[in-house]
């Protein structure tokens, strides 16, 4: 409990306001995204100790361009929450995607997928169970730890009803700080699938927040 406190006081002390991101704010969400990527074809030739720091600190795989975010921006069915001081300064983002349905369908590059609980099947591969898909999470390395990803993740809880699905990495390299991260912001491991991307083998473990359904 001190743990979370102390994360709070942190962010008031901070003065971080949440909001929606608009087109303006695509350049400092482009930003946040570069400071945490760790591209496929980098994991190979990464040496032992930086593996070590990736995996305790967190890393992002997924590469996209500046226009990945505009085009975001602009589409209703999808949202970027965006961590902000001095009302200018993005420091985090959160993007989801609202309303999605059958995993396999949305993540493409999905092989298979496994599932114990019918009622984690359901929901991740029926099109009459809705979830919202948390595709991204990026905090600049300077403010992590501070309660500021927390913060994104509550404003999303407070704006939608279903539940929410996260993927994290497992290979070919496991991201320990996200699986941390997420279990202690009420995110359960419900099921794993694998995968290839751009010939690289993928295993990710599949989180969700039932956001006060019963899990």
């Amino acid at each position: 409990m001190l743990w979370l406190d102390t994360q709070e006081k942190e962010k008031q002390e901070l003065n971080v306001k949440i909001g929606i991101a608009n087109l303006d704010d695509s350049q400092g969400i482009y930003n946040a995204l570069k400071q945490n990527l760790i591209e496929i074809n980098d994991f190979d030739s990464i040496p032992q100790d930086q593996r070590i720091y990736l995996e305790t600190h967190g890393f992002l795989r997924k590469e996209v361009e500046i226009d990945f975010y505009v085009n975001l921006i602009s589409d209703p069915n999808n949202q970027i929450y965006v961590a902000k001081i001095h009302n200018t300064e993005i420091i985090g983002f959160a993007s989801i995607y609202k309303n999605q349905y059958n995993i396999k369908d949305f993540r493409t590059t999905l092989e298979n997928v496994y599932i114990n609980e019918k009622k984690v099947e359901d929901l991740l591969l029926l099109e009459k169970q809705k979830f919202i898909y948390l595709d991204q999470i990026s905090i600049l390395p300077e403010f992590q730890r501070k309660g500021v990803g927390t913060a994104l993740l509550n404003k999303i809880l407070e704006n939608v009803r279903e539940p929410i699905v996260a993927f994290i990495v497992e290979l070919p390299l496991t991201n320990k700080a996200s699986i941390y991260w997420h279990e202690a912001n009420g995110f359960k491991l419900e099921a794993s699938c694998d995968g290839k991307y751009k010939s690289k083998k993928f295993q990710w473990g599949i989180y969700i927040n039932w956001n006060n359904l019963s899990s």
